[in-house]
């Protein structure tokens, strides 16, 4: 939490920013010096005076929460340690250390990058690069490609394993991870340690990274996750180990720019073979892991995501010449309405039925350092409005765990300098909040532009298909990717929260505190929700470990030997474990 907000102490900034599909963070430079200008210099047209939007907008939210949420925002019980069988911890196995740090090298040097424009049809040669990847792994890991594992490729590139358990009657376990990484911009080159495709296993580069690290693109999403998987079951075949419950390991090749390849296809063979909540429970990579907060261990599953909207919005106007300009020009009316909406975000919530409420109460109730005022406005509901603006303010990180977030990531309109612009396009990309839906947001984003566009007698069609109406015309609709509601919110009560629970502390320590939180960006579990609404986002690593979609991606070897064992765990502790 920034400094701004002494009063609980500083919340952990869990790090690092991430977003999926080459998607950014925020609007151009250039675009904010226009919206800047425009906005400031037009005061009869400008969002403040504008009825309607400021009135509506400012006034303290309706949702008001009651005692009786109290009991929804709780911290879940803890699950006890769980350690079954047999152990194998590979940060003391010498020889694999020395084999997984290869491994993870290699993995890095194979370019499996996905670009935002793929083709859909993955024979498509644009996808060529994962068939290096596929060899080297079946020649890396021929365990897995043969019995008592069977290999099936889906959709050309995405991999699907099963690992038939003793009885059939069991829902099987699906452990999940992706091949594609992201790209590497150009201008960023000079910028790397080490060459990103470099693979490079270097120790003690940075003050900040003590001990042995694996560098480059891929390190640690996701290809740390992916091969801690095949490390794990790799192992267990070697001890001749039978799973009690089926096992199935899933790799998309395109989670970068949406899944529709891999995880689609996956998942549609998976309901065709097991048929609908046919699957226990999933495991895939998550921003959260394991960090320290407020004095205490605390691991973090991510057993909610938001759901994500990409909308067009369009300003279409007569032409002619420059030098007789209208009082706002096509670009002048787009920075009007993106003024507006930069100008009232969604507002943050701490809603009792969204995971981090009860990640609060968690540390509120059982780390040592908790502040007292962090436990005392925790109980009080009244006090939940003012904490969440309090939390999400001046930090971007939290705002995004608590609100429905807006970027203004592309904008166009104009060809010539002394041309009046006839059309305009800017893209907004949406982050639903865990307890929010598209509906609602597309409410919100109506609710402020409709006052701008009637303010300057544009006609408006919202949502609707509607044409055109008039020479003078604003319309909003989704792009071509579609509507992703909020996933379903996994339960704390489903018996595979104390299963992973007990798995963490076996691996990060008893005393672990184990908490729900969310994903804010979207992963391949969103293929999913038709298998198992028991989805977690998880990366069984220290969090200041990851550092990925940005220069010096990079994965210590520790944090990789962690993700091993605890897949290794996991699976041993899944023998008598129901569902």
């Amino acid at each position: 939490m920034a400094e701004k907000h002494p009063s609980y102490h500083n919340l952990p900034d869990r790090t690092p920013i991430r977003q999926r599909g080459g998607l950014g963070l925020s609007s151009t430079v250039l675009l904010a010096a226009v919206v800047f200008l425009l906005g400031n210099s037009l005061p009869k047209i400008s969002w403040i005076s504008i009825p309607g939007v400021s009135e509506a907008l400012n006034k303290e939210p309706s949702t008001k929460y009651s005692v009786s949420d109290l009991t929804a925002a709780k911290c879940p019980p803890q699950p006890p340690l769980l350690d079954k069988g047999s152990d194998w911890n590979p940060m003391t196995d010498d020889a694999f250390i020395e084999l997984a740090s290869k491994r993870l090298s290699k993995a890095v040097q194979i370019d499996t990058v996905s670009f935002d424009n793929m083709p859909m049809d993955a024979s498509d040669s644009a996808f060529d690069k994962h068939y290096k990847l596929s060899e080297w792994l079946e020649s890396e890991y021929p365990n897995l490609f043969k019995a008592p594992l069977k290999h099936e490729y889906v959709n050309t590139h995405g991999h699907l394993f099963t690992w038939e358990g003793t009885d059939s009657k069991l829902k099987p376990i699906l452990l999940m991870a992706h091949t594609d990484t992201v790209p590497v911009l150009p201008a960023t080159l000079d910028q790397w340690t080490f060459e990103p495709w470099s693979g490079r296993i270097e120790s003690d580069v940075l003050p900040d990274t003590p001990g042995k690290w694996i560098w480059g693109r891929g390190s640690s999403d996701c290809k740390n996750q992916l091969l801690g998987t095949f490390n794990a079951v790799e192992r267990l075949v070697q001890e001749g180990y039978k799973p009690e419950r089926t096992i199935l390991i899933a790799n998309g090749f395109d989670e970068e720019v949406g899944g529709f390849r891999g995880a689609q296809s996956i998942s549609k063979v998976m309901q065709d073979r097991y048929g609908p909540n046919s699957i226990a429970f999933a495991l895939d990579e998550g921003f959260s892991g394991i960090s320290t907060e407020y004095g205490a261990s605390v691991a973090s599953f991510g057993m909610a995501e938001k759901g994500a909207i990409n909308v067009v919005i369009r300003v279409e106007n007569p032409g002619g010449h420059s030098s007789v300009p209208p009082e706002h020009t096509g670009i002048g009316v787009m920075s009007l309405i993106l003024t507006a909406l930069e100008a009232h975000p969604f507002r943050p919530e701490l809603n009792p039925m969204g995971p981090f409420i009860k990640h609060l109460s968690c540390l509120a109730d059982l780390a040592p350092d908790a502040p007292s005022k962090l436990k005392k406005d925790l109980k009080n509901p009244k006090k939940w409005d003012k904490m969440a603006r309090d939390l999400a303010g001046g930090d971007r990180i939290m705002n995004s765990y608590l609100a429905t977030t807006q970027a203004i990531d592309i904008i166009g309109g104009g060809v010539k300098i002394n041309a009046l612009p006839e059309y305009v396009e800017a893209q907004v990309n949406s982050r639903i909040s865990f307890t929010s839906s598209v509906d609602e947001t597309l409410e919100h984003l109506v609710e402020i532009i409709k006052p701008v566009v009637d303010s300057l007698n544009y006609t408006f069609s919202p949502f609707d298909n509607s044409r055109k109406s008039s020479i003078r015309h604003v319309s909003l609709e989704l792009d071509g990717r579609g509507r992703l509601e909020p996933a379903p919110i996994t339960s704390a009560e489903d018996p595979s929260f104390e299963l992973m629970g007990g798995t963490t502390k076996a691996v990060f320590g008893k005393d672990t505190l184990i908490t729900p939180t969310g994903m804010y960006a979207n992963t391949d579990t969103r293929m999913m929700w038709n298998l198992t609404t028991n989805l977690y986002r998880f990366t069984p690593s220290v969090m200041s470990d990851f550092h990925v979609h940005t220069v010096d991606e990079r994965m210590p070897l520790d944090g990789h030997l962690n993700t091993t064992r605890f897949i290794y765990k996991l699976i041993k502790n899944s023998e008598g474990w129901r569902d």
